[in-house]
């Protein structure tokens, strides 16, 4: 049996009711599965796994990008962006020449930003505070007033440290408690799973049980001859395989890019990242050219689960390779 991808789950439940609201028409009387199981609770599951896809989009479409959005707009687009904390350390380090001279000791041990990347936020802040408080006591000795960059004060950091530890910890809890737990409960509702896996009362295990009852009471009849099939018909032993190379420029975010194959076919790009999956549209039009994708709302450990060329109906056309000696084409 072929596995069901994302984008064929609720069409193939859905085909399935609409073979069952038929059958019991024709019937004349409802058709239960099972003891106290019938089209009412097959539709009830049917819509509670849409809800969680529904979910599951929300996470990963609308809610993880604005919380890294918020919490870059706290730290800056950018050294030069003049609205972010990044851009108001930079000017630190001369301040505090100016202020107090540049044979204080307080000169020499002036942090440095270092790499700046969205885990290191936090002790980039926390290094800084650490080093103004000091710098402040010492100007206050000196009966001056503390340190400010321009109208930018250690409170204003402090208070910017605050807001990107919280988000940064929504980010952490989503990536890596709500979203691959909604996907685990997805998977056991769906239970698209090896037979010996499978719930008794997930979608899967019901649409067998329904073909089963179907095939059972109307036997050689065309209700049952034109029962939709659960599972897409399995692809050839071996798949072709295309060249990929991928990167992650930031922590969230991850960029592909791969050889187009000859697949006239093969409109839809699937990437598979542990609980995450992801699809995006494909022009399979050139073959031999570089295409590159971004992809965002994910995290890649060590090597990219999987990356897969599909047509219309989800069926997989050919599974890609990771060739690290691919480069990636040029920004436009």
């Amino acid at each position: 049996m072929g596995r069901i991808v994302e984008a064929l789950r609720i069409p193939t439940a859905d085909a399935i009711l609409g073979h069952y609201a038929g059958a019991e028409a024709s019937h004349g009387s409802p058709i239960p599965i099972s003891d106290g199981v019938g089209r009412t609770q097959f539709q009830a599951k049917r819509d509670e796994y849409h809800g969680m896809q529904e979910q599951l989009i929300s996470l990963s479409e609308t809610q993880l990008p604005m919380l890294i959005e918020e919490r870059t707009a706290v730290w800056g687009n950018g050294p030069d962006d003049q609205d972010g904390i990044w851009s108001q350390l930079k000017l630190y380090k001369p301040m505090i020449r100016l202020r107090l001279g540049t044979k204080h000791p307080l000169n020499k041990t002036v942090p440095n930003l270092g790499e700046v990347y969205p885990s290191a936020l936090g002790s980039i802040c926390f290094r800084f505070e650490d080093h103004w408080t000091r710098v402040n006591a010492a100007l206050t000795a000196l009966t001056k007033p503390p340190l400010t960059l321009g109208a930018f004060t250690l409170a204003q950091l402090q208070a910017g440290h605050a807001t990107i530890e919280a988000k940064t910890t929504a980010i952490k809890a989503l990536q890596e408690g709500t979203r691959p737990l909604l996907r685990a409960e997805m998977e056991q509702l769906y239970g698209d799973v090896p037979e010996e896996e499978r719930d008794e009362d997930s979608l899967v295990a019901l649409m067998q049980g329904y073909t089963v009852v179907i095939q059972t009471m109307f036997a050689g009849q065309p209700i049952a001859l034109s029962l939709p099939s659960i599972f897409p018909a399995s692809g050839p032993a071996t798949l072709p395989t295309f060249r990929f190379n991928w990167s992650a420029p930031t922590a969230n975010t991850v960029k592909t890019w791969l050889e187009t194959p000859d697949l006239p076919d093969a409109t839809t790009l699937f990437l598979k990242e542990g609980a995450v999956e992801q699809s995006q549209s494909f022009n399979p039009n050139t073959p031999g050219s570089i295409q590159s994708q971004t992809w965002t709302g994910l995290v890649v450990i060590d090597a990219l689960d999987q990356l897969e060329l599909q047509n219309p109906n989800g069926t997989t056309l050919a599974r890609g390779e990771r060739d690290a000696s691919l480069t990636e084409p040029p920004t436009a």
